[in-house]
């Protein structure tokens, strides 16, 4: 009878150890897997911060996001929430490069940004699946190490899990840095060369005045606002003369110059634009009796002499200007007030 106690005690003992390195195994894995996950989060977190949320209001319906999946899968991380994950980064990150080859088709100078956020977002996948091996790498090593028996061997195998893992963890940490660091210089020149193509598009060629189209966008949405405002139409006499007796190059070097003239002349919410050909326009945020006051400032400072440098020879030509102020009125049109304008000038040019 007393042998048997002791057999019965030492079985006991051998159940209680195994259920005890049992239980600190399942420990080991749960943290294990927290950590990996909470790794993963980190990461589509970052892409979330730094690639979607920079374009989603510019981007037409729904904007990319993985903010949902993040969401599902911080409560239900499991083999489907990790499927699902992965699923909404690829289509989201689909949208992304979808839209930006939309805002850059037919833009030759961004050709470059194209191609190297494309190589981005296919080393960011690559990387990605990369990591997904070996964390099963890690986890066949875990599944291992749970069908030693010595329990020193397990502690040991575990450990060496730790530290592999450990490692993965801190290596995806600075793989994603780095990818969000170079994502994000993409998308700064993507924007930069973005508004400089912008801001071409706005402008004058020939005298870097605003063009015809941003000065009619500019004075609809004042009209829209209700603010007061002049116009002043400003022709250049005999300029058809320059060019027919010192040639064309004369006579935008003429404009050039007027332009420049003109330019000096503008007060912070003013705006000037090359209307065609000898034409220019000034838009003053002033009544009639202030813009009358302002053309005649403007008469003083663009009329006179200017020197034009052909390349072959220096001209001195003498240059006289014709105005038509008016006064928008409530209830008008742009074409309005541009019509009543115009012929306030051409009772200019009648009148000398």
């Amino acid at each position: 009878m007393r042998l048997d106690a002791q057999c019965a005690d030492a079985m006991t003992s051998r159940e209680i150890i195994s259920l005890k390195a049992s239980l600190e195994q399942a420990e080991y894995q749960h943290a294990l897997f927290r950590c990996a996950l909470a790794a993963y989060l980190e990461a589509l977190a970052g892409v979330e911060r730094h690639v979607f949320e920079p374009c989603a209001g510019k981007i037409q319906g729904r904007p990319p996001s993985v903010a949902a999946a993040r969401r599902r899968l911080a409560k239900a991380p499991d083999e489907r929430g990790f499927a699902e994950a992965r699923k909404e980064l690829d289509g989201a990150l689909q949208t992304a490069h979808d839209f930006i080859r939309r805002e850059l088709a037919g833009t030759v100078e961004l050709a470059e940004v194209v191609k190297l956020l494309e190589e981005t977002a296919a080393s960011l996948q690559r990387r990605g699946s990369r990591h997904e091996s070996e964390f099963l790498d890690v986890a066949r090593g875990l599944k291992n190490a749970a069908e030693r028996e010595d329990l020193s061997e397990l502690r040991q195998q575990i450990l060496s899990q730790v530290q592999l893992i450990t490692a993965l963890v801190e290596e995806m940490r600075r793989e994603n840095r780095q990818i969000v660091e170079e994502l994000e210089r993409e998308m700064q020149c993507y924007r930069r060369r973005l508004d400089e193509v912008e801001r071409a598009a706005q402008r004058d060629p020939l005298t870097g005045l605003a063009n015809r189209t941003s000065f009619e966008r500019r004075a609809q949405e004042m009209i829209e606002s209700g603010v007061p405002f002049s116009l002043v139409l400003i022709d250049l006499n005999h300029f058809k003369r320059v060019n027919d007796v010192h040639g064309h190059l004369a006579g935008d070097e003429l404009l050039r110059l007027f332009a420049e003239r003109l330019k000096h002349q503008l007060r912070a919410d003013d705006l000037a634009a090359r209307w065609g050909g000898d034409e220019f326009v000034v838009l003053l945020p002033a009544p009639m009796r202030d813009a009358m006051a302002r053309a005649r400032l403007l008469e003083q400072a663009l009329g006179g002499d200017y020197q034009v440098n052909t390349g072959a020879e220096t001209l001195r030509l003498r240059m006289g200007l014709a105005m038509g102020v008016a006064e928008h009125r409530a209830g008008e049109s742009l074409e309005d007030v541009l019509r009543r304008a115009d012929q306030a000038l051409y009772q200019c040019k009648g009148s000398r």
